[in-house]
């Protein structure tokens, strides 16, 4: 029997190591050897980033880089061969090569038969004085960190990543970034994730300019900079400066428009400005490379040696191009694995799609065409006058989307997406085919249907992708979405895990596989069709849907969160996720008071304090208004009340009277003045009815067909009180004139002669709906039996926060099928229903009224647990504009970075100071703390361990600085974990050790707390001290903002402060927290 031939592959990077599936699937009769420079197995280097996520380079397997173990290699028949390789000898047909660590002298040797080279790249390092040290090159190896002085770093692969990891444990705090191209910013996300303050340059005039046009570059640059990150355009690198024992001390650079350089102070230097093919082993040998370098390679991807062929970005394909994409490797690697088995010239490989879908430092990045010519013509620059193209550009979003067509409008040439990719898969399919599909040039690029399309069937078969069977779901791997579609049917691959393993869709760049991808919604809807179960439930804590749990409490009659999580939750406690759901769902059923029994603790802070939060930690208040219908005594009231607390007032977008800027413990004192004045709460808090818009109907109008302020006005007070899944809003249009605009809101009324027609399920915003019409010429009492039904019906059903034409749309049979259900009672249940509005109805309270007059729920307002006395927390600025109070561009910077105070470094010589009564504080929930001038928050958590029981953090937010910490909604996740939400923007933190969960570079102080005798106690540092700690640490992040700090309220200024010993101290805090390795990253580019 003839011996099996040899097939070696230099490199075990991504594409070596795919070439290798491919050959071991085919059960060839090859022995296959890889030789691999890096000490482990082949990784997935798109991901690479991903390695932060655990710093520690022997776990990287349990974040899912690793392609393969060693262990799986052998069991395949692999030899995996550690070694660098040096030298071939073609006519020995061998590779000389040293194993790792041994130098020249433990050098070796491997045969072959069929030698494949997937060298891969190495990262360009410009010639720049200080870049490199010459006499040092490795000639070998390009990339070896030996070849450039301390503190110059390229970014290639898990050692370079270690080797960063070591300057910012060593103390690094400021990074340079070179490149601003797909490479340098993925570079900028690792220092950006190692918390050091970083510069990106970019020498061209915007970021990514290979593959955007420049008004892409700058929004990417403004979504980039709003994430604390300077970006630099436009400038030359003049030298690096070095220390006098060589280390790395800045970077000289000539800013755009600027006549001298200027030194950029960093402590070390990341280069990621470009690649070039690594082919100076094939060139040593003899072997014919291309013009712009790498391997020379036909259609076969065989070299000018018939016994070596070359794959990835080492394969000049025709000798003029070289792929630096994962998804043209794949493919590469396909056709040689098939050329090998089934014979020469087996399947030709010529080109490929140079299309991509990224996700930069959080910033969604997409660009596509129909040919190279789309970037290799820069088509979407305008070079092309066969080229026409359209642009939208969403400032508020911060997106930016530029289309091209052909000359005729016929076809779609390519695209740029910034900001807002969703549309990526469908848009880069769209671009392969003939037409347009049926959409028009316009549509594609601002969003809007195509023609017809209500009654068109869509594409994808219902699905949600958006794709045809025979579009790429995963264009990394050109697998299309019904290739995937019988992956999961087949192989039974019903996990995002198991697709990955059996088809590889989402081992690429992940963008299908995320949370928001195509590859999830083809399982979701695949799986259902199986009849097999969608994981659907609230969040960990709950398996059930909202729809399951309104149906288990309804059934079982629960009336608090903790009845409803022993029927049906694991765990302790609840999380931010599930909390105001459960809360939600017992208000739509029983409408008991909101801070009653427990349930204020499982509210988001709006309905916990019944009003508004604003940015600035304040609230608004919003008095109900029925039908726009008002007293000039009440609004005398009303402007008397907001003029005594000083706060600013306007009509609000549902034409009610809204007042701003109430502190929390102000709030029982407004609701009474507003109360006995005869207004009551408007729920503007809640997901609930909000306003009930009417005209002037019969009353003063000439057009009017029915009396729409009275029928308004009915509607408001029969619907008020009622919690629904979303907010909800009614309109009433007096004739069909419709100045009220019902056709827009969830529940609209259009007077008729007859009666009233009947809209449900429009709505504004940011994706404006037409209402559907559900029933004609209504008298007043069907109005109100459809109105009940529907809005219980929607109640009973709907997902949380999802408002009612989403429902709708969502809903099998759509608005003919609720017709059934409503009008016709087609289900059985009208009177079920009509019963649960009349309940709800029956519950009503003003939730004012009962605070302002109930002594223990104004206990819940207090400012502090452990003072009567209050005191002005916003850190703004007021300034009059137009006659009224007002802030002055609230937006102060994010303090980024370590926390001041950790409890376990807490001094001996730190005060212990009563922090409130225990009777006094909420189960799990917080108080706020007064420590002279500053805020703690404190928390009671009766179910966790003694050492857990009792929790205390810094009670100012990190995000915006709102003092409000303490008013979040605590919960513990399956790990163990303790978690706290912010009540304003939902930033999420360990509460134990105060580290950000969401966002790492958010981090709260934490404090040492014990109970004696009923008292709670706080160890913490003298007032002074930690006055002047935080004052510093506020200014400091101020100044990194480039912004003027104004200390308003208390305390000595800190600038003057700063020269006694306190401040000594509270500067000494500040710059231990600084010099800590865990400081955030800010990346500039270049």
């Amino acid at each position: 029997m003839a011996a099996k031939k040899s097939v070696l592959v230099v490199g075990h990077g991504p594409i070596g190591h795919s070439f290798i599936e491919k050959l071991v699937e085919r059960h060839a009769d090859f022995e296959i050897s890889v030789l691999c420079e890096e000490p482990r197995p082949a990784y997935n280097r798109v991901m690479l980033t991903q390695y932060f996520e655990n710093k520690d380079a022997d776990k990287h397997d349990a974040m899912k880089l690793s392609y393969v173990s060693e262990a799986e290699l052998k069991e395949l028949s692999v030899k995996l061969i550690y070694g660098r390789a040096i030298a071939i000898d073609r006519e020995a047909r061998s590779v000389s090569y040293t194993m790792l660590g041994k130098g020249e002298e433990g050098s070796s040797s491997v045969s072959y038969d069929v030698l494949v080279l997937a060298t891969g790249s190495f990262c360009f390092v410009p010639p720049v004085p200080g870049m490199t040290l010459p006499e040092k090159k490795n000639v070998h190896w390009p990339d070896d960190p030996a070849s450039r002085p301390e503190g110059v770093f390229v970014y290639r692969t898990i050692e370079d990543l270690e080797g960063l990891l070591t300057a910012a444990k060593a103390g690094a705090t400021r990074a340079v970034v070179i490149g601003g191209g797909l490479l340098g910013l993925e570079a900028a996300k690792a220092v950006y994730d190692l918390k050091m303050e970083s510069h990106v340059l970019e020498m061209a005039p915007y970021l990514m300019p290979t593959q955007l046009n420049e008004p892409a570059g700058t929004v990417l640059t403004q979504k980039i900079q709003a994430l604390g990150i300077s970006v630099h355009v436009g400038v030359q690198i003049k030298e690096i400066v070095h220390t006098e024992d060589g280390k790395v001390r800045g970077i000289r650079i000539l800013e755009k428009g600027a006549d001298e350089p200027v030194l950029l102070e960093c402590d070390l230097v990341v280069v990621s400005c470009g690649v070039r093919p690594r082919d100076s082993l094939a060139g040593n040998c003899g072997l014919e490379l291309g013009a712009r370098g790498g391997v020379k390679v036909d259609a076969s991807l065989r070299s000018s040696d018939e016994h070596i062929y070359a794959i990835g970005e080492v394969a000049a394909i025709g000798g003029t191009f070289c792929y630096g994409l994962w998804g043209p490797g794949v493919e590469q690697a396909e056709a040689l694995v098939k050329n090998l088995v089934d014979g020469p010239g087996s399947m030709e490989y010529t080109s490929s799609d140079l299309s991509t879908k990224l996700k930069l430092l959080g910033v969604e990045v997409a660009s596509f065409g129909r040919t190279a010519d789309f970037w290799f013509k820069r088509q979407f620059d305008g070079k092309d006058p066969e080229v026409k193209s359209l642009e939208c550009r969403d400032e508020v979003s911060g997106t930016y989307r530029r289309l091209c067509f052909s000359a005729d409008g016929s076809k779609l040439m390519g695209g740029i997406l910034i900001g807002d990719a969703k549309d990526y898969s469908k848009l880069l399919q769209l671009s392969k085919k003939a037409d347009l599909g049926g959409n028009d040039a316009a549509g594609l690029t601002y969003g809007r249907p195509p023609p017809g399309a209500a009654n068109q069937e869509a594409v994808d078969g219902g699905d949600g992708t958006g794709l045809a069977d025979d579009d790429l779901i995963c264009s990394c791997l050109a697998l299309s979405k019904a290739t995937v579609r019988k992956t999961i049917i087949e192989l039974e691959a019903h996990t995002i895990p198991q697709i990955k393993k059996c088809c590889k869709a989402g081992t690429g760049c992940g963008g299908c596989v995320a949370p928001v991808g195509e590859v999830p919604k083809l399982l979701a809807h695949t799986l259902k069709k199986l009849g097999k179960d969608v994981d659907s439930g609230v969040c960990t804590h709950f398996v059930y849907s909202r729809r399951e749990l309104f149906d288990i409490v309804k059934v079982k009659e629960l009336k608090s969160f903790d009845d409803v999580m022993a029927a049906a939750g694991k765990g302790a406690d609840g999380c931010e996720l599930c909390k105001p759901v459960v809360a939600s769902i017992l208000s739509s059923l029983w409408n008991d008071h909101a801070l009653k029994g427990g349930l204020d603790q499982i509210q988001d802070t709006n309905d916990r304090f019944l009003g508004n939060i604003q940015k600035t930690g304040t609230y608004s208040i919003i008095p109900r208004c029925a039908g726009g219908d008002i007293s000039p005594d009440t609004l005398i009231a009303f402007a008397s009340t907001a003029k005594k607390y000083g706060l600013w007032t306007k009509i609000t977008g549902a034409q009610r009277l809204g007042m701003y800027g109430a502190p929390m413990h102000q709030l029982p004192d407004i609701f009474k003045e507003l109360v006995d004045a005869g207004m009551e709460t408007g729920q503007a808090y809640g997901k609930a009815l909000r306003t009930v818009k009417s005209c002037v109907g019969t009353s003063w109008c000439r057009y009017g067909q029915q009396d729409s302020v009275t029928m308004a006005v009915s509607l408001e007070n029969r619907y008020k009180g009622l919690r629904a899944p979303h907010k909800f809003k009614m309109a009433v249009s007096g004739c069909l004139r419709e100045c009220a605009e019902a056709q827009g809101k969830d529940v609209g009324l259009i007077a008729t002669q007859a009666g009233y027609n009947l809209y449900v399920c429009g709505n504004g915003g940011v994706k404006p709906v037409h209402a559907k019409l559900l029933a004609n010429d209504c008298s007043e009492e069907e109005c109100f039996k459809y109105i009940d039904r529907f809005l219980m019906f929607y109640i009973s059903t709907a997902k949380h926060l999802q408002r009612t034409s989403p429902w709708l749309a969502e809903l099998e049979g759509g608005i003919e099928y609720l017709k059934k259900v409503v009008i016709n009672d087609g289900l059985g249940l009208g009177a079920e229903l009509e019963a649960m509005m009349q309940r709800n109805r029956m519950n009503f309270h003003c939730e004012w009224k009962e605070v302002a007059y109930d002594d223990e729920l104004r206990k819940k307002f207090a400012q502090f647990a452990n003072s009567a006395e209050t005191k002005d927390s916003e850190q703004i600025e007021y300034i009059d504009v137009r006659g009224q109070r007002h802030p002055n561009n609230y937006s102060p910077p994010d303090i980024l970075g370590p926390a001041l105070y950790n409890k376990t470094e807490a001094p001996e010589q730190w005060e212990w100071i009563f922090a409130g009564n225990e009777a006094d504080f909420p189960r799990n929930g917080g108080l706020a703390v007064k420590h002279g001038s500053q805020e703690l928050a404190v928390f009671y958590l009766p179910a966790q361990s003694l050492s857990d029981q009792w929790l205390a953090t810094q009670n100012l937010c990190p995000h915006k600085q709102a003092r409000s910490i303490s008013r979040g909604l605590t919960g513990e996740l399956a790990s163990g974990m303790l978690t706290l939400a912010d009540p304003v923007y939902k930033t999420t933190y360990d509460l134990r050790s105060g580290a950000g969960i969401g966002n790492p570079n958010f981090n709260l102080s934490t404090f040492q707390t014990k109970v004696e005798n009923g008292r709670v106690l706080v160890k913490v540092p003298p007032k002074e001290e930690m006055e002047e700690a935080f004052e510093l640490q506020i200014s400091q992040a101020y100044s990194a903002a480039g912004k003027e700090y104004k200390k308003r309220g208390h305390g000595a200024a800190a600038k003057a402060a700063a020269t006694n010993g306190v401040a000594k101290a509270a500067a000494n805090r500040v710059a231990s927290a600084d010099s800590n390795p865990a400081m955030p990253a800010f990346v500039m580019d270049w």
